[in-house]
């Protein structure tokens, strides 16, 4: 007997939605640490425009200066807002993550795709006891997927989880 190939199409209305899965938010500390670091990297900037500015005084300064505030109250108001989306999702099948406030990107990694896993810390990270989970698909060398802020003991336990999940498809 011959066996016939189908390829049926599936209805969009018929796909699981990933709205409707319940994502883990990051704790404070995740934010207090971007704070942090942003206001490390625009108070560099704020110094060399200082600098810049008693250096060669000019009419210019008022306009750089007017748009520096402008871009260090809308670049907390992004890490603000951009914080309160930033979430994970573990299902059965695989680890989704979103991500973003004017720009939002969702990523979904099944678990048969992942190669390895890794969980790292910088000493920033290190000192508001937080890590970031990357997550390595075959045929690249940096990570697909880094979902950071994580605590640390919740970063190990992913991490241990995933790895076996993706391992029972090798």
């Amino acid at each position: 007997m011959e066996t016939v190939w189908e390829n049926l199409q599936v209805p969009i209305s018929e796909l699981p939605q990933v709205e409707n899965v319940h994502f883990q938010s990051h704790p404070l500390r995740y934010r207090s640490l971007r704070f942090l670091i942003g206001g490390i990297w625009l108070g560099i900037i704020c110094l060399a425009f200082a600098i810049a500015a008693i250096v060669n005084p000019d009419w210019w300064a008022l306009w750089v200066g007017v748009s520096l505030l402008l871009f260090v109250v809308f670049s907390f108001t992004t890490m603000h807002y951009g914080f309160m989306r930033r979430s994970y999702a573990l299902r059965q099948n695989d680890i989704t993550y979103k991500k973003g406030w004017l720009f939002y990107s969702t990523t979904t990694i099944p678990f048969n795709r992942i190669q390895h896993t890794e969980v790292s810390q910088g000493p920033l990270e290190r000192k508001f006891e937080l890590c970031t989970l990357k997550i390595y698909t075959a045929g690249g060398s940096t990570s697909d997927l880094s979902v950071p802020g994580l605590e640390q003991d919740e970063a190990q336990q992913l991490r241990d989880y995933i790895a076996r999940k993706a391992a029972t498809y090798a």
